[in-house]
């Protein structure tokens, strides 16, 4: 039986090979010191024949006469075995004294990199010393081996991997003899510069900046520190870089070089020049067999006959093709693999290739070798059907070429093995408390518990062990849940992180300017959309990317003749990253634009467009609004409209302060699809900000709207406090309204109309709700589709985040325009659905700028 611990004539070997590990790095460093200062009575370096031999090279012979001259040894032979500890220690020394250069294979000796040797003869010394005392890693294994210990080391061992992975290299290493110390440096903050920071702090701004300041705080003096040790300790470095001749010789004049004759640039090869008529075929094929395997293992999963047989025939002479196994975990993996296949992405080609062809290799085995399974005809078929899929997978790799996010295999092997650990442990809790016959070991369970997880029952015996059916269900379903994680980590699609370069900012706003018939053209100058131009740089449609969807907004800005060219693009882009491209409000013009590049319509909502010369409070129609309208105003509310380049740089400050507490104090009666995500930019200086005060001079509501186009308005944010009067939206749109009405007059004659002078149009935004034909919604995208996205939007959408615009659209009798989404797939619509809603800044609490500290009050303006 294993047996983790450290006894004494072990602590005996262990502590001599220390004293020889210390003692060869303090001579070595002596020597190395006393070379560096010239002391002539001093042996200078090994140079036979003028060939430099480093110390590494003697270290090495040491090593492995030591190594496995301690293995050889048999008997007690005490004596002998403490020499080759003190050899073996000896050789550690001298190798870790060079480990720099064995890392970087360069001589780094006395350059910055080269304290990394001094780090690794540190850890070794902390590692054997604690070894020598008796602390086994950990926390050691004593007796009999239980899955208990296991679980223990395995979770420790967690604890490990994360502090590495969080740049603490000392904590972790040293954490596997004391795991307290890996504890503490798994759950403190990353280290700015670590794979940690870059996975888990890229969107976390607050964390990586708190991350920084401690970098600069603690790590930094710890650094200068460490820095004054090693000096006194291995002699302080001289040498910049390790490449510092190099540069030197390359600033000395030389004979001249011949000129370097221009490449070009290498086409197809051959192979690829014979495959690509047929690898899109090819890798359709595979696509649906996957997904036909996938059908046949629910189905048979299903039915308790089919699934009895699939189960006996892979258990005995027969076999069936690849991935047929009559599994819900194997149906969830090959149609994984089907969708990530479909999008053409090179992780999911190489793990479907590298499977298949191991499986026809094992089948093809069989046959040679057992002639039990030649007898069966099905076996020969079997074999020629998964022989056939890794054939057609090469075929298809010029069609595959899709890369994924960078880090996806680091990223996957972290869930594999993190929630290997979680479900593990929780499958061995359940199998130990639900077992039907007691007592049974914990390492029984755990073992039973992996089988299932691993969905490699059919290839190991279980244990006797009898559970009832809802358990195995359970485990079922967390090893559903954990393949699934595991597979999304390994597959997942590059995140998207273009952003709109200061140019494209520029001929956004210059086309826009231009005359934009869009009234939601001026969101796309958000700061986090990317832009997929014409190569005229006439049109751009304007996109971001959510949850793996290349999400449009609205209609391409630009020349509609170009519109076509632009939407090729941006639809190239899609799939050259494996993003599911799709369109979110877009208007009945681009929508045929769209639809004619190949995506589907489908009615998305309906925008509330109010004509200002058109609306008066004298209309007969409106006396509700006009009575409640009174109401307000005789209560002391009043309104002030300005341009947000008019408002001072604190008051605007206080305002999107507001509006951020506003939001997240309470449900947000923001119930629009499309916001420019910030209030208060300089950049934004035409946008109209229209603010309610109460008696006292409070601000109790407010309104943002972007310009559309030269005589145009668009709702952008809504907001008010909740403990104000009720109606204060519609007395804010009301004045709004009448002041714009009012601006046909004289410049100057009011201060308000000044603000929006010239304004004939003001849309109400977009809600997210389909519109019916009563609506003008027309009949694009009717049918069970239509139901299907209605009820996903439903689930993520609440009803009263929609009533700003439904009310606006009847209590200002203003005119609707219909909007429509474009998808490729109706089984791509939840996630669409889910993008376009954390785009809106649903399923998420996004601010409206970056985090600022609340400004001073400003003292109270009279009514």
């Amino acid at each position: 039986m294993v047996e983790l611990r450290i006894t004494l004539g072990q602590r005996q070997a262990l502590f001599l090979l220390l004293l020889g590990l210390i003692g060869s790095f303090v001579f070595i460093r002596f020597s190395v010191r006393m070379i560096r200062r010239g002391v002539r009575w001093w042996p200078g370096n090994i140079k036979p024949g003028g060939l430099h031999i480093h110390h590494v090279v003697f270290g090495q012979v040491m090593m492995l006469v030591g190594g496995i001259g301690s293995f050889a040894l048999r008997g007690e032979a005490h004596t002998a075995r403490n020499v080759l500890a003190v050899i073996f220690g000896i050789g550690c020394g001298l190798v870790l004294d060079e480990f720099a250069l064995v890392l970087h294979l360069e001589d780094v000796y006395w350059s910055e990199e080269g304290r990394k040797s001094v780090d690794a003869v540190i850890l070794a010394v902390a590692v054997v010393g604690l070894l020598a005392l008796g602390v086994a890693p950990l926390g050691g294994i004593h007796g009999r081996v239980t899955g208990a210990q296991l679980v223990v080391a395995a979770i420790l061992l967690v604890f490990v991997v994360v502090s590495l992975l969080k740049g603490k290299v000392w904590t972790g290493l040293i954490g596997v003899m004391l795991p307290p110390l890996a504890m503490v440096g798994a759950v403190r903050l990353a280290r700015p510069n670590s794979p940690w920071a870059r996975w888990r702090y890229y969107s976390r701004p607050r964390r990586l900046a708190r991350a920084e300041r401690r970098e600069e705080r603690v790590h930094q003096r710890i650094l200068a520190a460490k820095r004054r040790v090693y000096n006194a300790l291995a002699g302080a470095p001289h040498i910049e870089t390790p490449r510092a001749a190099e540069a030197i010789r390359a600033l000395r004049p030389g004979p001249p070089r011949p000129p370097v004759r221009p490449v070009r640039p290498a086409g197809p090869s051959r192979r690829e020049r014979l495959l690509r008529p047929v690898s899109e075929g090819c890798a359709t094929a595979v696509v649906q067999y996957l997904r036909l395997a996938a059908t046949v293992d629910v189905v048979t999963g299903l039915i308790a006959p089919f699934r009895a047989r699939v189960h006996r025939a892979n258990s005995g002479d027969f076999f069936t093709p690849f991935l047929v196994t009559a599994g819900f975990t194997a149906a969830l993996f090959a149609f994984l693999l089907a969708v990530m296949l479909r999008r053409r992405k090179r992780a999911a080609w190489l793990v479907a290739l590298v499977l298949s062809a191991g499986n026809a290799l094992l089948y093809w085995l069989a046959l040679a070798v057992l002639p039990q399974v030649r007898a069966h005809a099905f076996n020969w078929g079997s074999a020629a059907v998964t022989t056939a899929v890794p054939l057609a997978l090469l075929a298809a790799e010029p069609a595959c070429r899709v890369r994924g996010e960078r880090g996806n295999i680091a990223r996957g092997v972290a869930y594999f093995v993190l929630g290997g650990v979680v479900a593990a442990g929780i499958g061995t809790v359940l199998v130990h408390q639900t077992d039907t016959m007691p007592p049974v070991s914990w390492e029984a369970c755990l073992r039973y518990a992996l089988l299932r997880i691993l969905t490699l029952s059919t290839l190991f015996d279980l244990p006797e062990i009898t559970v009832p059916g809802w358990t195995g269900l359970l485990i079922n379903l967390l090893s559903v849940a954990f393949f699934l994680q595991v597979l999304r980590a390994f597959f997942r699609s590059p995140r998207g992180r273009a952003r709109l370069r200061p140019e494209d900012d520029q001929r956004l706003r210059h086309l826009l300017a231009d005359g934009a018939t869009d009234s939601l053209g001026y969101f796309a100058l958000r700061g986090d959309m990317a832009a997929s131009w014409t190569p005229s740089r006439t049109a751009a449609v304007l996109y971001r990317v959510v949850n793996g969807v290349a999400l449009a907004s609205g209609d391409p800005v630009g020349d509609p003749a170009a519109w076509p060219e632009a939407i090729a693009g941006w639809l190239r882009t899609a799939r050259e990253h494996g993003w599911v491209p799709a369109v979110a409000a877009a208007g009945e013009a681009a929508a045929g634009a769209y639809e004619r590049a190949g995506l589907k319509v489908l009615a998305f909502g309906a925008e509330a467009v109010a004509d200002t010369a058109a609306f008066s409070l004298a209309d007969p129609r409106h006396q509700g609004l006009r009575a409640a309208h009174r109401l307000i105003r005789d209560a002391g509310y009043t309104i002030v409209v300005r341009r947000h380049r008019d408002i001072p740089g604190p008051e605007l400050d206080r305002l999107a302060h507001l509006a951020d507490a506003w939001r997240h104090g309470g449900e947000s009666d923001r119930g629009f699809t499309m916001t420019l995500g910030r209030l208060g930019d300089p950049a934004d200086g035409d946008c109209v900000m229209v603010e309610c005060r109460d008696p006292r001079g409070r601000t109790c509501a407010l309104l943002s709207l972007v310009p559309w186009g030269t005589d145009g308005l668009t709702v952008d944010v809504l907001r008010r406090d909740r403990e104000s009067a009720e109606g204060l939206t519609d007395f804010m749109i009301t004045e709004l309204l009448l002041a714009a009405d009012v601006s046909s007059a004289p410049a100057g004659a009011d201060a308000v109309a000044d603000a929006v002078a010239g304004v004939r149009h003001v849309s109400f935004n977009v809600t997210m709700f389909p519109a019916t034909p009563q609506d003008g919604g027309g009949t694009l995208g009717t049918g069970l589709v239509l139901r299907l996205y209605q009820g996903i939007v439903r689930l993520l959408w609440r009803r009263n985040r929609a009533e700003p615009a439904h009310r606006a659209s009847a209590l200002f009798r203003s005119r609707s325009r219909p909007r429509f989404l474009l998808y490729e797939r109706a089984t791509e619509l939840p996630r669409i659905a889910i993008a376009d809603a954390v785009s809106a800044g649903l399923t998420t609490a996004p601010r409206l700028s970056p985090p600022r500290p609340a400004p001073p009050p400003l003292p109270p303006v009279d009514g």
